[in-house]
């Protein structure tokens, strides 16, 4: 096999490879581009993705073999290139056959992914050409007839190497990524820094994102607002939003600020610098790496040592105290007295709110107490900011159901509560006894809570205990990963095993919920983890 020719072939299966397992760079994006968390999705019982590319690899091997020798009367050169046409065919049928396996999420073609497909093409090519240089130069050395026409049958097992490429490809780009995205950081704090727009930061380990809808709403009245989109909370994130040329002409910029590890607040509010703030409260959430709700705590409340003026959660009144004393004079609290006439129903959340001795009236698609509290700290905020409360109850009425968080949807007569994005334990609770208040059959659709660390056995635990307690008509756990703690809670706190089944997929419980629900029915689909988990 002369050079451009073993240049041409490692060139095409390399783009052939790296298309067929583009689903791969999906999950790795879903990882967040961290290799750890990708093997970890590749190594997962019910994922039987590397298993496919081991069988094809085998396939390959065994069929391209077969046919180079059956035609080996034609001659090594006519023989080998004929094999070539079982080759290819596995491959398109690879491609086409796995189509099927959609991620739950499906990849989105960013800045990154595209230069991680290109150089995982690159990293593919490279090892696919010395792959074949080598074989090419051993049946060279063997003069035996029948090694040439299987000598470069180990090329087939390449399809079994490609998760591994494709890490050392996100390891190799690592570096490169790294510097890009502290550049684009540094251009982003440089405009924040030339902006006069008041700056609002909205931190916890739950509700975030709907309190940014909610204030973004109520601002909107009386301002120009931008908000960091969907749950971007990151200093990438940031720099996405107002690095957009219209972010100049916005008075008002309100930033997400998620925390993973211990660091992050201090980071984003180094970033956004912000003027207001809403801390939303803790949980058990990222406890995994945290360790601890109080280090979630300490490192969330880095927020009131910004300089901003901070409207919490009423049940964090204790630990602020505790924590920062008579320091924390840049703090108002959410004062749930301040909630009078709740009324709350399966489809909609009613009560007024008193600010300052002024009434407003609230009436919300929004479902559960948790949207109760959230509407009462934009509320408190807004008003600090100097909104009227005629202002803030007009802002509060425009206030649409937030995306797969206790998302109420109607189809065919079947109710449908999307909590997907929930993944916390309060939350997973209010969103229990926010279906609860239907009349009709009522089902649970869930694979658990995850990232609570040491405490996740008990919190999912917690979590059958629960389903158990609200007697609902039907439970399907998905998964394997979290699972054995609900269901060993849920039966163990007098829940009907034979209303509980398990699921492998999110697909397989969508067939076993098709073949039960009816019209009236009411299902709540909670936590809907994405491949990764």
């Amino acid at each position: 096999m002369e050079l451009f020719t073993r240049l041409g072939v490692a060139f095409a299966c390399a783009v052939v490879f790296c298309v067929m397992t583009v689903k791969m760079l999906g999950a790795m994006q879903q990882s967040g581009y961290k290799t750890k968390t990708f093997m970890h999705w590749l190594r997962r019982g019910d994922n039987l993705f590397f298993n496919r590319l081991f069988v094809l690899a085998l396939s390959l091997a065994v069929f391209t073999t077969t046919t180079s020798l059956a035609f080996s009367f034609l001659g090594k050169t006519v023989a080998l290139a004929i094999s070539a046409f079982p080759f290819a065919t596995f491959l398109v049928v690879f491609i086409f056959v796995d189509y099927k396996y959609a991620l739950k999420l499906p990849y989105k073609i960013t800045g990154r992914f595209s230069r991680l497909f290109v150089a995982y093409v690159l990293v593919v090519f490279g090892i696919n050409f010395g792959m074949l240089s080598l074989l090419w130069y051993l049946a060279k050395l063997n003069a035996s007839t029948i090694y040439a026409l299987i000598a470069y049958a180990p090329f087939s097992l390449i399809p079994a190497l490609l998760p591994f490429a494709l890490c050392l490809t996100n390891f190799l780009c690592g570096p490169f990524e790294t510097f890009r995205n502290r550049r684009y950081v540094k251009k982003a704090k440089r405009i924040l820094e030339d902006s006069k727009a008041i700056r609002v930061g909205i931190v916890g380990s739950f509700g975030k994102t709907s309190v940014k809808n909610i204030l973004k709403e109520i601002l909107a009245v009386k301002y120009e607002v931008l908000e960091t989109p969907a749950s971007y909370n990151t200093p990438m994130g940031i720099a996405r939003t107002v690095t957009k040329e219209d972010f100049p002409k916005k008075e008002i910029f309100i930033a997400e600020m998620g925390a993973r590890k211990e660091g992050d607040i201090v980071e984003l509010c180094d970033l956004v610098k912000p003027d207001y703030a809403i801390f939303t409260g803790v949980c058990e959430q990222h406890i995994s790496t945290f360790k601890s709700i109080d280090n979630v705590f300490e490192e969330k409340s880095k927020i009131i040592s910004s300089g901003a003026f901070v409207v919490c959660a009423e049940s964090l009144k204790e630990r602020v105290e505790s924590s920062f004393g008579g320091d924390a004079k840049n703090v108002l609290f959410g004062d749930s007295a301040c909630v009078q006439d709740l009324e709350m129903t399966a489809t909609g959340t009613k009560f007024t709110l008193v600010l300052d001795g002024e009434r407003i009236s609230v009436d919300t698609k929004l479902l559960g107490r948790s949207a109760v509290e959230n509407v009462l700290l934009s509320a408190t905020l807004a008003k600090a900011m100097g909104l009227t409360c005629e202002e803030i109850e007009k802002g509060i009425a425009n206030v649409g159901q937030v995306p797969h968080r206790l998302q109420l949807l109607e189809e065919n007569g079947v109710y449908i509560l999307d909590d997907g994005y929930n993944s916390n334990p309060r939350g997973a609770m209010e969103a229990i006894s926010a279906l609860c208040r239907f009349s009709g059959r009522k089902c649970i659709v869930t694979p658990g809570i995850v990232e609570c660390g040491v405490l996740e056995e008990k919190i999912n635990g917690n979590l059958g205990a629960k389903i158990a307690s609200s007697r609902l008509d039907y439970t399907i756990l998905v998964g394997e990963t979290l699972v054995g703690s609900v269901k060993k809670g849920y039966l163990e706190n007098g829940g009907d095993k034979e209303k509980l089944v398990t699921a492998k997929s999110l697909d397989d419980a969508k067939a076993l919920l098709a073949e039960w629900i009816q019209q009236g029915d009411a299902v709540l689909f909670l936590n809907d983890l994405p491949d990764i988990y």
